[in-house]
């Protein structure tokens, strides 16, 4: 079976650009993404060490590789501030206080500004 060389170039030059096009750990451009207060982040282990060490921190086990989590610290008083591991939406999604997560895990998360951050405010 003959390969036309052009299209086969053509068809791995596609797929190259949209493997980098849908990479997670793009930018957000928005202004103030780390000033949110109510977010979604769809984590990849393979992101950053800090979705691995969020699942320690909260001792999950076995180790997800992809999970989402929804942090809310819109209250004033901080005691309120919470994570969902997993969407709100579900049925039963475990709730759990902001400062069970280790410091460098908080900065992290306020601080990403991956495209797979989501205002939900």
């Amino acid at each position: 079976m003959k390969y036309n060389k052009t299209a086969v170039l053509i068809l791995l030059s596609f797929l190259f650009s949209l493997s980098i096009n849908c990479s997670s750990s793009k930018k957000i451009k928005e202004p103030g993404v780390k000033k949110w207060t109510y977010f979604k982040i769809y984590a990849d282990a393979d992101d950053a060490p800090i979705f691995v060490k969020l699942q320690d921190d909260l001792d999950i086990d076995p180790k997800l590789e992809r999970y989402s989590i929804v942090v809310d610290k819109r209250d004033k008083d901080s005691n309120n501030w919470y994570v969902i591991f997993g969407d709100e939406e579900g049925s039963y999604q475990p709730r759990f206080a902001w400062s069970k997560l280790s410091k460098d895990v908080q900065e992290g998360l306020v601080n990403w500004t991956g495209s797979n951050k989501e205002n939900l405010q």
